[in-house]
C-alpha cells in the first residue's frame, strides 16, 4: 500500500482547500495550471523513456482540456465556439502525440494552454465576479 509523506499530505490538503474556496475563475486557472504541469511531466517522461508516465500525464492533460471544453457555453457567441474548436485541436494533437511521443506537438499544446491561461488571468475581477453571481441566480 502506498503511503504519502506528511509533506505530500499537507500539499494535497492545501490544494483541496484552495479548490474548495476558489471562485469559478480561480478554479479555471487551476485547471490550466494542472494541464500545463501534466504536459511538462509528460515531456520529462519522454526524455527519460518512461512511456507509462508519459501516457498517464497526457491522459490527464486530455481530461482537463475536455473538461474545459465541456464547460463552454456555446450559446454565447463566437469566442466559446472558437475555444471549443481549439480545445478539440489540442486533444487531437495530444492523442496523436501520445502514440508517437511527438514532443513538438506536445510543446505546441502546452504553449497554447499557457497563452489561453495568460489571457484568462487578465480578465478583470469585476467581470468574473459578475458572471459568477449571474450563474448562482440561474
Amino acid at each position: 500500500m502506498f503511503r504519502r509523506s506528511p509533506l505530500e499530505q499537507y500539499g494535497r490538503a492545501k490544494h483541496d482547500a484552495q479548490a474548495e474556496f476558489a471562485s469559478a475563475h480561480e478554479k479555471t486557472l487551476m485547471l490550466f495550471d494542472g494541464a500545463i504541469t501534466f504536459i511538462g511531466v509528460a515531456l520529462q517522461a519522454i526524455d527519460r523513456s518512461d512511456f507509462e508516465l508519459k501516457g498517464k500525464m497526457i491522459s490527464k492533460s486530455i481530461a482537463v482540456v475536455n473538461g474545459l471544453k465541456d464547460c463552454l457555453d456555446l450559446t454565447q457567441g463566437e469566442l466559446p465556439s472558437n475555444l471549443y474548436d481549439l480545445y478539440e485541436y489540442m486533444v487531437e494533437r495530444l492523442f496523436k502525440a501520445n502514440l508517437t511521443s511527438d514532443t513538438k506537438a506536445i510543446e505546441e499544446v502546452q504553449k497554447l494552454l499557457k497563452t489561453i491561461k495568460e489571457s484568462w488571468a487578465k480578465i478583470p475581477s469585476e467581470v468574473h465576479h459578475v458572471s459568477s453571481a449571474k450563474a448562482r441566480n440561474i
